[in-house]
């Protein structure tokens, strides 16, 4: 008699075959849905597809507003930009913002540098620009934030200039103004294009003897501050010779100039007689004795300034073409420096103020002494140049594209 045999599916191979499916199904999710899966890797891809294209229209959206603009791009037109593409764009924003952009057609997020949508100059919110964005030579319309004051260089408690009569000066409310340094905090330096003279238009300021020399540096501050600074735009001061040495690149140790190793190898004279001789010490003048010698530091020096400096067409020249007669006492194309200058030699010093003339940087000689007790004094004249302190929260108005600071008729204007 014969017996069947039924094949089936054991209960353990049937546990191993489970087991075995599961683990390549959770293989096949895996390889979906993991960092490296399929389709983590395609939403990656689709999420740097469209953010490179928001990226990409935004820019060519802002060279179409340039294009527009000869080249200018304002705060406000950025932000127009960012607005089409993405919601509840900040009010205030700059190209070093970092901004999580909401996109307006989809619920989707992307954070994005708002330099890589742009990253070049701003003119500011409504059509304006910072101070700081100025360079050096650019023209600017000061004048016309300033009111008329008067300066008078015999008033109360004003240095004395040793010139017996009393000078009005007047502020110059229509000369325009260059850029001629800017500063690390963002400050920037404007000079006067015209020299200030007295009130009747052809003197300048009268310095003497003595007291000209010791108040000199004092007197043309205080001229320049009465009649230039606007507390709400900056402050004021004279042109000095670091002003000029830093356009040039001048330096009296290591630059070439005539008498300059007589400077290096004399910087300071001892006299034991004669004068009186400037003692810096007490800023005062006094005789020179064997018991009490006066020590003179011998700082002066002069040169020719190079024709291609900066702003040469306006702070050197007109005093390389004065027509005048150089045998008068007053020379209103020169300027003065509100920088003293002491020759030293060995029998006589000559205490001076420094001054632009004959194209360079020059001085006057407003008293001198000899070791043998004679002395000698000038009367000197020259314009005043003031330099005025532009605060760096100062704003630029481009809303006339005509006013890039070019040249004069293209002025900026201060905001």
């Amino acid at each position: 008699m014969k017996q069947n045999k039924e094949k089936g599916i054991t209960l353990i191979a049937l546990v191993i075959t489970i087991i075995v499916l599961l683990i390549l199904a959770g293989v096949a999710i895996a390889t979906l849905t993991g960092d490296n899966g399929v389709l983590t890797k395609a939403a990656s891809a689709k999420e740097k597809t469209e953010r490179a294209e928001v990226i990409e229209n935004a820019k060519l959206d802002i060279l179409a507003i340039q294009s527009d603009k000869e080249g200018k791009l304002t705060t406000g037109d950025l932000k127009g930009v960012l607005d089409k593409y993405f919601k509840d764009v900040p009010e205030e924003i700059t190209a070093e913002d970092i901004a999580t952009l909401e996109l307006k057609t989809k619920d989707e997020k992307h954070t994005i540098k708002v330099s890589e949508i742009y990253n070049g100059k701003l003119e500011g919110t409504n059509s304006s620009m910072s101070v700081a964005e100025l360079k050096v030579g650019d023209y600017v319309n000061y004048g016309d934030k300033l009111t008329v004051q008067t300066y008078r260089t015999k008033e109360d408690g004003e240095p004395d200039t040793g010139y017996e009569t009393s000078q009005t000066f007047n502020t110059n409310t229509t000369t325009l103004w260059r850029v001629i340094n800017k500063k690390a905090n963002g400050d920037v330096e404007i000079v006067a294009v015209n020299n200030t003279l007295s009130s009747d238009g052809t003197t300048g300021l009268y310095l003497k003897s003595q007291n000209g020399f010791l108040n000199s540096e004092t007197i043309l501050n205080n001229l320049c501050s009465k009649l230039y600074a606007n507390p709400t735009y900056g402050t004021a001061r004279s042109i000095n010779v670091d002003d000029i040495n830093n356009l040039t690149g001048f330096n009296p140790e290591t630059s070439d100039w005539d008498e300059k190793d007589y400077y290096l190898n004399n910087r300071t004279k001892t006299y034991t007689s004669g004068g009186p001789f400037w003692d810096k010490n007490t800023n005062t003048f006094r005789n020179a004795t064997t018991e009490s010698p006066v020590t003179v530091d011998n700082t002066f020096y002069y040169y020719t300034v190079n024709e291609n400096i900066p702003l040469y067409d306006t702070l050197i020249e007109e005093s390389k073409t004065y027509p005048g007669d150089y045998s008068g006492e007053n020379y209103p194309m020169f300027y003065w420096l509100a920088s003293r200058n002491v020759v030293a030699r060995d029998d006589h010093s000559d205490f001076d103020v420094r001054l632009i003339g004959r194209g360079g940087v020059h001085y006057w000689y407003l008293f001198g002494a000899r070791a043998v007790g004679d002395t000698y004094e000038r009367a000197r004249a020259g314009a005043v140049r003031p330099i005025v302190t532009l605060n760096s929260s100062v704003q630029i108005d481009t809303s006339d594209t005509t006013k890039d600071g070019s040249e004069q008729g293209k002025a900026w204007i201060l905001k």
